[in-house]
């Protein structure tokens, strides 16, 4: 997929030509690599708009957590942590 130029980036014509002759001299699979390269470039400069921050994305994992596993997890997992990663003894508070 070519992307085209967006209306604020156009290519002199010199430059088209220049691109042009190189790319003719290349093997096919160079050829499909500074395609890629393009590709690249067209993608990272387009605004990602649809992106979803990390709150809403744990929002939503936490949300597919049924209630009753959720009524299961414990509520003192932040200052209880080793005991539930490593199986220490409970710290008293």
């Amino acid at each position: 997929m070519i992307a085209q130029p967006s209306e604020s980036a156009t290519i002199q014509p010199t430059t088209l030509e220049t691109i042009q002759t190189h790319l003719h001299r290349l093997a096919p699979e160079q050829q499909q690599q500074v395609l890629d390269f393009v590709d690249f470039l067209a993608q990272r400069t387009q605004p990602q708009t649809s992106e979803k921050s990390l709150w809403d994305v744990l929002d939503e994992v936490a949300d597919s957590i049924p209630i009753e596993e959720r009524d299961k997890m414990p509520t003192d997992g932040s200052y209880q942590h080793d005991h539930y990663l490593y199986g220490t003894p409970k710290r008293e508070l």
